[in-house]
């Protein structure tokens, strides 16, 4: 992946393109991919340019042969896919400001901060790999934020209100469309949050005794599918501003949420969209959520034969390839060596410490 030294100026001509990039975070689910990719550009594609896929360096269930189906499938079809490949697996919860700031592998490492760096488009949107389009989505966000007032920097699903004690399903004081109407004082916030047994209480407590009250520890512009203004971004945040990434957890409870806070409190607002009406999220999977796919091999392996079959009976047959079992093979010594390198390195480190 080329590393760039400076972040890309968008010009006047580029911003009066109706064209958008594309960032996708790649966590298996190939099958999932590869629908979410077609249903997207089957919807939208007049507004695509490019595709930015991005394969995590540690996939579940080692399914590291998912990316090259993927690739496969896109090859000579003419979409404008871009795969790079992150140095760096950082989960939730892990969260180094300083190093952010200064080592860019790092960086670009966190998830959708590459294409907001170097992307030349006014617009990005960041999404997950397990969405099912079904109208133009991109079309709807890119005109309602053109629309919008000046300090509008994102259109999405705002807020996690499954788990926020405000939510309709727990205190119904709050919802995506009126996030700026609840504003507790700190003392009604940690009250409200004591009194139900949502599944991140505690941490949602945590932050609350930080200081971060409103927007509430779980509001945030959600990334399964959303539109960010990339000049605001950058302007606000690092390496250039002084906010942690958005695809960072920074301490909060939850990716996207720290940032959503601070950008909040700068003046910026977010266009609550209601995706639902254009797309589905993780449609494969039984479970309701693809969250419990990457700890569970079953679930995992079941949705995405179910994806296969949809992906076969609405766009053909899948055709075999011996592009993939190539480059699996080749992926594969690459890892091999990767990990003797960070034994040897240990080793060494360990060794020379003793003497």
């Amino acid at each position: 992946m080329n590393k760039p030294s400076v972040v890309n100026e968008i010009t006047k001509e580029e911003v009066g393109s109706s064209k958008v990039d594309v960032a996708i975070a790649f966590y298996g689910k190939p099958h999932h991919t590869i629908i979410a990719i077609k249903s997207l550009i089957e919807h939208c594609g007049k507004h695509i340019d490019t595709i930015y896929l991005a394969r995590e360096r540690v996939q579940p269930h080692n399914d590291y042969i998912g990316i090259y189906k993927v690739i496969d499938y896109f090859r000579n079809t003419g979409v404008n896919l871009s795969v790079y490949y992150p140095r760096y697996f950082i989960p939730v919860g892990l969260s180094d400001y300083e190093r952010t700031k200064s080592d860019s592998r790092f960086r670009h490492s966190i998830m959708f901060q590459y294409p907001l760096e170097i992307t030349d488009k006014e617009y990005l949107v960041v999404m997950h790999n397990d969405m099912l389009f079904h109208k133009n989505i991109v079309g709807e966000m890119i005109k309602l934020i053109k629309e919008s007032p000046q300090h509008t920097i994102g259109v999405g699903s705002v807020g996690q209100c499954w788990s926020c004690p405000a939510g309709p399903n727990w205190g119904n004081k709050c919802n995506s469309n009126r996030y700026e109407d609840y504003v507790p004082s700190l003392e009604e916030a940690i009250e409200l949050t004591e009194k139900y047994e949502t599944p991140r209480r505690d941490i949602q407590l945590k932050v609350l005794k930080e200081g971060r009250v409103h927007l509430l520890p779980e509001c945030r512009l959600n990334e399964y599918c959303a539109l960010i203004d990339v000049q605001k971004y950058r302007k606000e945040t690092l390496p250039h501003g002084d906010l942690g990434c958005y695809g960072g957890s920074w301490g909060g409870v939850d990716l996207g949420t720290v940032w959503s806070h601070e950008i909040y409190k700068r003046g910026y607002k977010f266009i609550a969209f209601p995706i639902d009406d254009y797309a589905k999220h993780s449609p494969f999977d039984s479970s309701g959520s693809g969250t419990k796919s990457k700890t569970h091999l079953e679930v995992y392996q079941d949705a995405e034969q179910n994806a296969k079959k949809y992906l076969e009976e609405n766009y053909g047959p899948l055709q075999k390839s011996l592009y993939i079992t190539w480059a699996f093979g080749l992926d594969t010594v690459k890892r091999a060596a990767w990990r003797l390198a960070i034994a040897v390195y240990v080793f060494i480190k360990k060794f020379t410490k003793k003497n």
